[in-house]
């Protein structure tokens, strides 16, 4: 099905609706085709792949990515179980991105050294304690006020958050699949109190929203994909609505 569609390096440039598509639906079919199995990708997955997408990760980086997880996994000398989810490719694909982004400006050595190795801790928990910073200060914001529940819940995702990063400093190694799972289901508690905090006339008009958005431009795609994207993109709506930042190893950079 490749179209041969590739994002712009920006991802603050708006691009078609179709190629929005495209680009979650050819990383879904690469990361099954190497995965050999045909089963649908999580919300987790759709999830990430919205991530890279924001950051402006280019399509062919991203399959690149995939292929250097899957090729390195390949020659190891013992392999223990499945690969369930596309963030277990998530640190060759920053590393291919970030040699993509060195090569342009003519730095090929450094690049090369990140593709091999892990993405840095200092800079991971950089963007960790940014992310919770933004958090604590969110019960201030005047649309947060309404919202006792979230209020609750950011004060917990906040203590989580220290505790992710007690781990990370103490860890030798960084699992990231299980890292993005943490995080993701840290966003997850905070979308909740949203959903359940704000008026029922504003979360239908939300949704209406999205769903115009999605019909409008749903041509080629599968039932299963125009729910994960409804869900992915109302998600993306709320958090941002609220000030949210965005709890993921890709969207880390953006917020």
């Amino acid at each position: 099905m490749r179209t041969g569609a590739a994002l712009p390096g920006d991802a603050r440039v708006p691009c078609a609706m179709e190629n929005y598509f495209n680009y979650f639906t050819e990383i879904e079919e690469h990361f099954q085709k190497r995965r050999g199995q045909a089963r649908p990708l999580s919300p987790l997955d759709w999830s990430l792949i919205e991530s890279l997408r924001d950051a402006g990760v280019p399509l062919e980086v991203v399959l690149r990515g995939v292929d250097r997880a899957f090729d390195k996994r390949s020659k190891r000398r013992k392999v223990v179980g499945r690969v369930n989810s596309l963030a277990y490719c998530t640190q060759a694909i920053l590393a291919e991105h970030e040699r993509r982004n060195e090569s342009r400006a003519g730095r090929h050595e450094p690049a090369a050294r990140a593709a091999e190795g892990d993405l840095e801790v200092s800079q991971l928990l950089e963007l960790l304690e940014s992310a919770r910073c933004q958090l604590e200060a969110l019960p201030g914001r005047s649309k947060a006020v309404g919202l006792p529940a979230l209020k609750a819940v950011v004060g917990t995702v906040v203590d989580s958050l220290n505790g992710i990063m007690l781990e990370i400093q103490a860890s030798r190694s960084l699992d990231y699949e299980a890292l993005e799972l943490k995080l993701n289901t840290l966003e997850e508690r905070i979308l909740a109190a949203i959903s359940s905090g704000i008026s029922e006339e504003s979360l239908l008009e939300a949704k209406q929203e999205t769903r115009q958005e999605i019909q409008r431009n749903k041509r080629g795609l599968k039932a299963e994909h125009i729910a994960m994207l409804e869900g992915k993109l109302m998600r993306k709506k709320l958090l941002q609505e609220f000030g949210v930042p965005r709890l993921s190893l890709f969207y880390l950079p953006l917020n």
